[in-house]
């Protein structure tokens, strides 16, 4: 299989012992670029995590590995106009839900809910990662605009432990209310904030 990084191309042949020499000779590319990895395009297929399970799972069948990099500030806006796609996405799933646990919630319910609170997860983790860099004035453009999402975050923090308490003492009505009255805002706020970070 050819891996093609940063304009060089390197073959590896495909077997499972070649894999963590792979990544090694991947990494150290990278460090030394100052770059971050995206992801990778393997075979035309775009491929964000588990990459090691990936390459396991089909090492026989893998011919081309474009190694997909970014810089600090390009990672930054991807992840913000990811945000704010997921923000624009769930605000009518949120109102759905919302109303389907003002009435009887289904199975379907639930796992809707669990989306929404991974979603929530990766929400507040995709802007961890951006506040604690060292360089954070760097990479936003809009340090004011930054600070008011960031109070939204910390606002959503909260509202994810006061939704897990409510869901552990199964109460429907307060899961309904908090979706509805604080989550729902928070939303529409916090998408008005990011279109403004972009």
């Amino acid at each position: 299989m050819k891996i093609n990084i940063l304009g060089t191309t390197k073959e590896y042949e495909n077997s499972r012992q070649q894999i963590d020499d792979m990544f090694e000779y991947i990494e150290k590319s990278i460090w030394d670029s100052k770059l971050i990895l995206s992801h990778l395009e393997i075979d035309g297929l775009e491929v964000y995590s588990d990459f090691s399970n990936y390459f396991v799972d089909n090492i026989r069948n893998i011919n081309e590995v474009n190694v997909i990099t970014r810089t600090e500030k390009e990672m930054y806006k991807e992840n913000i106009v990811s945000t704010l796609d997921y923000t624009e996405r769930a605000i009518p799933e949120i109102e759905i839900l919302s109303n389907e646990f003002y009435q009887t919630p289904t199975g379907d319910t639930w796992n809707k809910m669990i989306q929404l609170i991974e979603g929530l997860n990766w929400i507040i983790a995709s802007f961890s990662s951006i506040d604690s860099k060292s360089n954070l004035k760097d990479l936003v453009d809009d340090y004011e605009e930054w600070n008011i999402y960031a109070k939204d975050i910390y606002s959503l923090k909260e509202l994810v432990l006061e939704l897990d308490k409510v869901i552990k003492n199964n109460d429907l009505v307060a899961i309904g209310d908090i979706l509805a009255y604080e989550v729902s805002p928070l939303f529409n706020q916090a998408k008005e904030t990011l279109k403004k970070l972009i």
